[in-house]
């Protein structure tokens, strides 16, 4: 071979080796991708406004409540316990006590002279000589003694066991014990709110027994269906016990930014402006996804921004019932059709009735229709039926603009089992049939004059049909007095209406109009809530002289002279010989039946609460709490539609 030849050989090889090796570098460099961090993208915060009226005076627990703290607590307190259809039901506890399970039981105590014990009426008294008690053992009137003055009597104390289910937190990550629960006993204790005074009198001891387990035993003698009472909301001991407990509702910690275990927590105060929650991270059902809704921004708007104006600026997702007290039937009936907002009507706390004076403080010595007494018209109890079934309740109540639950079942504002109505039925020929055959004659046949009486029982012959009615001057009752006074036209019974300032007609004792059980008719409202206020028509409280018009145990509540055996037995049980809640509720139920039957008064409405919320706001819960519909506020949630 050439040399020439060599020297091309050698240059191809060359070439080819350095064209391959570049290959192979080219190769090598593309199977090594250029990695590319992407952006996180973030989730969308999911953010709702709620409006109220006014901002709270104070969160400070044992402050003076009011409704305008009502949604805050639920949103950052979850419990411990909540109140469906007059039930309690457990949140952060892992049952309520009952006899049951042994939860709660009854232990012996000696007791002696000067002890302090409940007597049989559920008072708490020093024991001595003619107090009436519940021997051990004994539920019941049956087995009651009166105590001698001298033995040693052996009594009953309850003692119920609380425990705390595992994992509840307070928003800053710290355990929430049985310690946080005895320090705000302590706190009620010390200070003494009205709301708690009576459960903190009746308690002997409150005592931790480990971290997640609280001890309560209460004083001898008493018995109660309510054990959830007897648990003390925790409060964060762990923050506030370096202040004096008359310091704390002045610190800034305690009455604005309170610590809580709940679905929320605070983040910011605007005075006068505003409330931020943020998502709680230590909320102990964090690990389901609750709550759903990131963000909420309580606004307080004033009261007097008209609900229209509201609803017309898009800006709430949330009604407050505070902004919907003077709701109108018109703004009512359009919402109902809306499609952009939802409406629940609930029965309020507020019971307003049309109350027959049925004995009057005059029978109590003695009844003389031919003497100063009035004839005795409103004892009978088929011509309270014939007043029933002569109010067009529907048509009374829509022109005064009342939009509450109407005909409710006696004193309930929910609805529970057996608790039906029946006693209000508008029929106004039935109502005349039954005043003619009674003896009350219309014999100038015109509904507008007064009928008269003819062989009536226990009233003289010849005695007008007519009946007196008070109220306070209010636009409202004023309204229903007129629209009263028109229907029982209809029927021939003339009715008188007199207006009274509130101090006057609530005024106590025998000089009152309501008090001293002086009035024919009278539309009274009282404030009613899980509390079912059966003494109000026990007979011990019918107020009278022997009483010093302050009735037996209750402050003389039952105005109306209204008496009957069973009603009281049964409403005694309820209230003082019953340790199970749901028999107590039946007989409640039960008592109230009787009083749906013997009508002492026509129960007409729960005064409204309207809450009125977004259509794709969900997971709204459970008519029958009585929290609702921020009970259940860690189920919100935004959808386009709800199912």
């Amino acid at each position: 071979m050439s040399g020439r030849l060599i020297e091309r050989s050698i240059l191809f090889l060359l070439v080819t080796g350095l064209v391959l090796t570049s290959c192979s570098v080219i190769s090598e460099v593309s199977a090594t991708p250029t990695v590319v961090i992407p952006t996180p993208t973030e989730e969308p915060i999911t953010e709702l406004t709620v409006c109220m009226a006014e901002e709270p005076k104070s969160l400070f627990y044992y402050a003076d409540q009011t409704s305008d703290a009502t949604f805050i607590y639920e949103a950052i307190y979850d419990g411990p316990y909540d109140m469906n259809a007059y039930l309690p039901e457990p949140v952060i506890l892992k049952g309520i006590p009952n006899m049951d399970d042994g939860s709660a039981t009854y232990q012996p105590v000696g007791i002696n002279a000067g002890d302090t014990v409940l007597d049989v009426n559920g008072n708490i008294v020093p024991l001595v000589q003619g107090v009436q008690v519940f021997p051990r053992d004994c539920r019941s009137m049956e087995c009651a003694v009166t105590w001698d003055g001298i033995s040693e009597i052996q009594m009953d104390q309850v003692v119920m066991t609380f425990t705390l289910v595992d994992g509840v937190t307070w928003a800053d990550g710290t355990n929430v014990t049985a310690s946080d629960s005895q320090y705000s006993y302590q706190l009620a204790a010390e200070l003494t709110p009205r709301a708690f005074t009576s459960t903190v009198e009746r308690i002997a001891a409150y005592q931790v027994v480990d971290d997640h387990t609280i001890e309560v035993s209460t004083l001898p003698g008493l018995i109660t269906s309510s054990y959830e009472k007897y648990f003390f909301h925790p409060l964060p001991k762990h923050n506030w016990s370096q202040y004096p407990a008359s310091d704390l509702n002045t610190q800034a910690e305690v009455s604005q930014t309170p610590l809580g275990w709940g679905p929320f927590q605070i983040i910011s105060w605007q005075s006068g402006e505003s409330i931020t929650l943020e998502k709680n991270p230590y909320y102990f059902r964090a690990d389901e996804g609750l709550p759903f809704v990131d963000r909420i921004e309580v606004r307080f708007v004033g009261k007097d921004n008209s609900l229209s104006d509201l609803l017309a600026q898009g800006t709430c997702d949330v009604l407050d019932t505070s902004l919907t007290t003077t709701i109108s039937q018109g703004v009512l009936d359009a919402l109902k059709n809306d499609t952009e907002y939802t409406l629940d009507v609930l029965p309020g706390k507020n019971w307003k009735v049309l109350l027959f004076g049925i004995t009057p403080a005059s029978y109590d010595d003695g009844y003389y229709p031919y003497g100063t007494d009035r004839p005795d018209i409103l004892s009978d109890l088929e011509f309270r039926k014939a007043v029933s079934q002569c109010l067009d309740l529907d048509q009374i109540l829509a022109g005064s603009g009342v939009n509450g639950t109407m005909d409710p079942f006696a004193y309930f504002p929910f609805e529970t089992e057996g608790a039906v109505s029946t006693a209000h039925l508008f029929d106004i020929e039935n109502a005349n049939n039954t005043l003619n055959a009674l003896g009350w004659k219309d014999y100038d046949a015109n509904p507008a004059t007064a009928r008269i009486s003819v062989g009536v029982a226990n009233v003289p012959d010849g005695t007008k049909l007519s009946l007196d009615l008070v109220a306070s001057p209010d636009p409202v009752n004023v309204s229903e007095a007129e629209a009263i006074k028109a229907s029982l036209m209809n029927c021939g019974i003339q009715v008188n209406i007199n207006y009274l300032p509130v101090e006057e007609l609530y005024l106590g004792g025998e000089n009152g109009i309501l008090f001293g059980r002086d009035f024919d008719l009278a539309l009274v409202a009282w404030q009613v809530g899980a509390n079912l206020p059966c003494q109000l028509f026990e007979s011990e409280e019918i107020p009278s002289k022997e009483n010093y018009w302050i009735g037996a145990n209750d402050g003389g509540g039952n105005i109306s002279g209204y008496s009957n055996q069973n009603f009281d037995q049964l409403c005694y049980m309820a209230r003082f010989t019953m340790d199970d809640p749901r028999e107590a509720l039946t007989a409640q139920v039960e008592a109230a039946g009787i009083l749906e039957n013997d009508i002492p008064f026509i129960a007409m409405y729960f005064n409204p609460e309207v809450v009125i919320y977004r259509n794709t706001l969900c997971g709204v819960q459970n008519l029958k709490s009585e929290k609702y519909p921020y009970s259940s506020i860690e189920n919100w949630e935004i959808y386009d539609t709800c199912n």
